[in-house]
């Protein structure tokens, strides 16, 4: 099934790329370099359109606030804002990104953040039927060296194949604001959660940053 209830979903697709499309524009396949490696060729990095776009990339984002809990909510309308509206960049990682767009949203470490689901590089990786809008996510991303990476669930892009569109961010020296992409997510490790006071608390705490 496709992410929006079967519509087409308009994909660029990136070669050896990381962040640095406009997030508004597209939504792309993440290939991305480890943050220490070096950078691809120039002529590598331009996205290519694979399908039209049917309906904007804000109405889907919203469609999937609309359907998140609260929390998640919170979390995504608070992304949103910071790619969209701020244009804010973060100085560090991907975990740094996730991170203090937690914070932002009201989600500190401690009681805010619940782990749902641990697990390690190697596995044993989540059913992704625990995966919710908001949730943050460890991976082994398979678009690129099979490296640890972490970001932001927003929706399915396509369940069957475990392809989801995430809030991702690759940072160190390249000054960009997060975008949408979409990632295989096969090898979710480690899910953690944003959960209001009235929420469980089981497995609280922050989480730690990936080895990246």
């Amino acid at each position: 099934m496709r992410w929006g209830g079967g519509a087409a979903f308009s994909v660029a697709v990136a070669l050896l790329a990381g962040c640095g499309a406009a997030p508004t524009a597209a939504v792309v396949r993440a290939v991305e370099r480890p943050l220490d490696g070096p950078a691809p060729p120039a002529a590598l990095v331009e996205p290519v359109a694979e399908a039209p776009v049917e309906a904007s990339i804000a109405d889907r984002l919203r469609a999937a606030e609309a359907a998140a809990e609260p929390a998640g909510r919170q979390v995504l309308a608070t992304a949103r804002d910071l790619i969209d509206r701020e244009v804010v960049v973060v100085r560090g990682s991907c975990w740094d990104y996730a991170n203090a767009v937690f914070e932002r949203a009201g989600f500190a470490a401690g009681r805010a953040r619940q782990t749902v689901f641990r697990g390690g590089k190697k596995g044993p990786y989540a059913d992704l039927d625990q995966v919710r809008p908001g949730d943050w996510l460890y991976y082994v991303n398979h678009s690129y060296g099979e490296v640890p990476h972490s970001a932001i669930f927003v929706d399915w892009e396509d369940r069957e194949a475990g392809l989801g569109l995430m809030i991702s961010y690759v940072g160190a020296k390249r000054r960009r604001p997060g975008r949408y992409q979409v990632y295989d997510l096969r090898s979710v490790y480690r899910i953690v959660r944003p959960v209001t006071r009235d929420g469980p608390v089981a497995g609280e705490g922050s989480a730690p940053a990936p080895a990246i």
